[in-house]
């Protein structure tokens, strides 16, 4: 092959390469322009803690479509598809046949990002809240500890789990929810830690056990007058 001929030939692989590398990088934009607003759309529910409407749910649902039509592995946009789904059943807006599939969704994406915590604590969530199988939630919420338990995420997803199902916890499920929680105050988590308290109505038992453990430190009396007033 003569030099001429060569230089040809590299330099029409590197077109192609540089082309698949724009079409790729089209089609994350793309797919990202769907993605964000679905995303935002979700953040915005939990923040209010009020069910969507049909036509928000609709929105969500065909962004999230586009996204994954665009990108269909991407297990952030998997993820959120699954959470859209999540706020659909528990508006009665999807069957528990339907709502059944989301299993696969975040065993899925937790096959492509083992060592995510976000993903398992949504799917500790969705086990143990949509599906009731508390263990079974429990379990991946171990994992989403142990990979990143203090994600806000996963911290919130822990929280919740535990505080919704309280009575069912063992005493010592309970002590290291009681630990979490202490580690979390004085810091970035307290305040929402402080809040889903307030949310499931466990001031009482936690300030018994912050105002032991917390007496000599620094952050108590903030933390005394948020959660424990009368004390």
């Amino acid at each position: 092959m003569s030099a001429l001929v060569l230089r040809r030939a590299l330099i029409v692989a590197s077109m192609l390469a540089l082309m698949v590398a724009m079409w790729l990088v089209t089609k994350a934009g793309i797919a990202s322009l769907y993605y964000f607003p679905a995303a935002y759309a979700v953040e915005q529910w939990q923040k209010a803690s009020d069910k969507p409407d049909a036509e928000q749910l609709q929105r969500a649902q065909l962004q999230i479509a586009s996204a994954l039509a665009w990108q269909p592995q991407n297990p952030h946009y998997q993820l959120m598809a699954a959470k859209i789904a999540e706020w659909a059943w528990f508006s009665g807006q999807l069957s528990t046949a339907a709502i059944s599939k989301n299993e696969q969704i975040y065993q899925h994406a937790i096959a492509q990002r083992p060592d995510w915590p976000v993903a398992y604590a949504d799917y500790g969530y969705f086990l143990a809240t949509v599906q009731l199988r508390l263990a079974d939630g429990l379990a991946q919420l171990e994992l989403a500890a142990r990979h990143g338990g203090y994600l806000p995420e996963v911290h919130e997803k822990i929280l919740l789990v535990s505080f919704s199902n309280w009575a069912a916890l063992t005493v010592a499920q309970k002590a290291a929810v009681f630990a979490r929680v202490a580690a979390a105050m004085g810091g970035p988590l307290q305040g929402n830690s402080i809040r889903l308290i307030k949310q499931y109505q466990l001031e009482r038992q936690h300030c018994i056990y912050l105002r032991k453990r917390m007496a000599a430190n620094d952050a108590w009396p903030e933390v005394r007058r948020q959660l424990c007033p009368a004390s």
